[in-house]
This record gives structure tokens, sequence and C-alpha cells, in this order.
């Protein structure tokens, strides 16, 4: 019995580790396809815009707020309570999407340094291990929602969501470039 003891305690620090990463990360949207989001949800991809279960319905939902013009949908995705302002005046274009990259954060892993986060932004801005990068490339629809119709947004540079598990729910922690666009050597 000790020694069973002993086999379960010994073991348990790196069983643990494995546990702390199974994070629901979305899978990469393949080369050429992408995801919609208009202004209905009965005509966006996601089925989720309102509802951060998991990480990439919180990046949704933080995109929704952006081209939907709701800042109840950010006050949703940052979990704060005042309206951060975010949503702008007016509905913008619908967007066609892609999943470019995913990641959990380690203590060696960060996308840019954390005094780069936004000070604008209510309650914990620090990243830390086992926060959630999502990279996304956005299009703008102005007319027809094709890929070859929507025109990229900042070049194709990819926008890294910073995501953490808040209870039950995933909050969008931080956004910016996922690399600097000046930087003609990463893709």
């Amino acid at each position: 019995m000790a020694m069973r003891f002993l086999l379960v305690a010994a073991l348990l620090p790196v069983a643990l580790p494995a546990f702390a990463e199974d994070v629901p990360l979305p899978p990469i949207t393949p080369e050429g396809q992408y995801l919609v989001m208009t202004q209905d949800d009965a005509t966006s991809s996601s089925q989720c815009i309102g509802d951060p279960a998991t990480p990439m319905c919180a990046v949704e939902t933080m995109l929704a707020c952006w081209h939907r013009a709701r800042d109840d949908l950010c006050r949703v995705a940052m979990d704060v309570d005042q309206d951060p302002h975010f949503g702008g005046k007016s509905p913008g274009p619908n967007i066609i999407y892609r999943v470019v990259r995913t990641r959990t954060l380690t203590d060696r892993i960060f996308p840019w340094s954390p005094e780069r986060d936004r000070s604008w932004r209510p309650g914990g801005l620090t990243m830390r291990a086992g926060d959630v990068q999502i990279d996304v490339v956005e299009k703008n629809c102005w007319h027809e929602v094709s890929a070859k119709a929507c025109e990229p947004v900042w070049s194709l540079v990819p926008t890294a969501f910073i995501i953490r598990k808040n209870g039950e729910r995933w909050i969008v922690i931080t956004w910016g470039f996922a690399y600097d666009p000046r930087d003609r050597h990463r893709k």
C-alpha cells in the first residue's frame, strides 16, 4: 500500500501538466478556406457568438463586437462591466476569416512583451503560461462574400488574440499583430 502511494505521489507532478494543457484549441483553417461572419448569427459560421465556452468562441464574440458594432458582445468577450466602445457607431462589412495558428503559452513562449499590452483594458492584463493564442487573418467583404471579392485587413497580417480561462468561460485578455508587419521574413 505504501509503495502504491509513493508511486502515485511520484507520478502526479508529471501527469498534472498534461491535464493543464488539455485546452480546446480550434483547428487551423485549411489554405483557401474561410469562416464567415455576417450581421446575423444564422448566416455566420460560428454557432457560439455571445457564449465564450471555448477560446474560439471568445475570439468570434470579439470579432462580432467589432464588425456588428455591438459593445454588449465586447463586454461578454472580455468579461467587463462597462462598454469598452470598441464596437463603433455603425456595423462594418461582413468578413471572412481564417485561423492560421493556435498555441498554449508557456513561460518561454509569449507573442510580445507584456509591456505592450494595452492599458485601457480593465482587470489583469499580464499574459501568463496557460493562456491561449489564436491568430486570425480577416478579409472585409463590402459586397459579395467570397475569397476573391473580399479585401485583406491589415495586409493579411494575423491578429493574435490572447484568451484565458475564467471559470467556465474564456475571455479575451488582449490582442495585437501576431508579428511586426514590417518584418518581411515572418509568415
